[in-house]
């Protein structure tokens, strides 16, 4: 797993801006450090942060982009010649070429959200991973039958418009350890009459015990959970994008004004009408 995030690193290391190098080491290394190493069942962070695998990716993620400028700039090159041809206009500003590469910045950040939503992802199914072995180490899958029917409850509004719950609680018993009887409560669709039997997870005492997670469960909350952190990663890009380029609008405009209060009176004749004899 360590050289999946290290993968990971290198590859949202290559894309992202200098600035975003200390945010890309942070994720991968708390995805790794926080989920997926573990400590006696624990998070690895709280039996102390390893600082060696936290070097590790800054070294990886670092030369990565070092090794993606010059890759970049031989891929790039027509468009570099094309760029130099624009920014030789003399109205071409510096703010124009910040602007200019704002704009190509946007896609590598979009791409990076991606790589480090794809990082909480995995991180995310190894710990549930690690907690579903736990459970099964710890657990035990017993039969358990019903003590009574499933009755729906009086019916409302809701329910008769067919919004009602399709599963229930009801009293159950089982066996376990083998001889020794204990009751609880199960969940069971509707309207099953008493005597079904249900599988329940218990421990060794034979108390209810968390059920551990399916393959297709881990796998579905991983996609939840790391679509959501690109999503929200893009957005954070998004707004941080939409500020930069608004300040520098913002200052073009101020630049534009000040440059034009020079140039107006000479362009439209009223500085040269009035340096002129008898000018007013």
């Amino acid at each position: 797993m360590l050289g999946v995030f290290a993968a990971v690193a290198a590859l949202c290391g290559a894309l992202a801006p200098w600035s975003g190098l200390p945010l890309v080491v942070a994720v991968c290394w708390g995805c790794y450090d926080g989920f997926v190493v573990r400590h006696d069942g624990a998070p690895g962070w709280q039996a102390g942060p390893d600082l060696r695998t936290l070097a590790l990716f800054g070294a990886i993620a670092l030369l990565a982009r070092l090794l993606a400028g010059p890759v970049e700039r031989a891929a790039g090159r027509r468009a570099a010649v094309a760029r130099a041809a624009v920014e030789a206009n003399p109205l071409f500003r510096a703010d124009d070429r910040r602007r200019a590469r704002l704009r190509r910045s946007r896609v590598r950040l979009m791409a990076v959200s991606v790589g480090l939503g794809l990082a909480v992802a995995l991180a995310v199914q190894a710990r549930d991973a690690a907690e579903a072995a736990v459970a099964r180490r710890q657990g035990h899958p017993v039969t358990a039958t019903t003590l009574a029917d499933a009755v729906p409850p009086p019916a409302t509004r809701l329910a008769a418009r067919g919004g009602g719950a399709t599963v229930q609680s009801v009293p159950a018993a089982w066996e376990y350890p083998a001889g020794v009887r204990h009751t609880g409560r199960v969940v069971v669709f509707r309207r099953q009459a008493a005597g079904t039997r249900v599988t329940v997870w218990v421990d060794d005492a034979g108390r209810p015990a968390v059920v551990p997670a399916s393959a297709p469960d881990r796998v579905a909350s991983a996609v939840l959970v790391g679509v959501s952190a690109s999503a929200v990663l893009a957005l954070l890009c998004a707004l941080a994008s939409w500020a930069a380029g608004h300040r520098l609008d913002r200052r073009a405009s101020r630049a534009w004004a000040e440059d034009w209060a020079r140039v107006e009176p000479y362009w439209s004749g009223r500085r040269r009408n009035e340096d002129a004899p008898g000018g007013r």
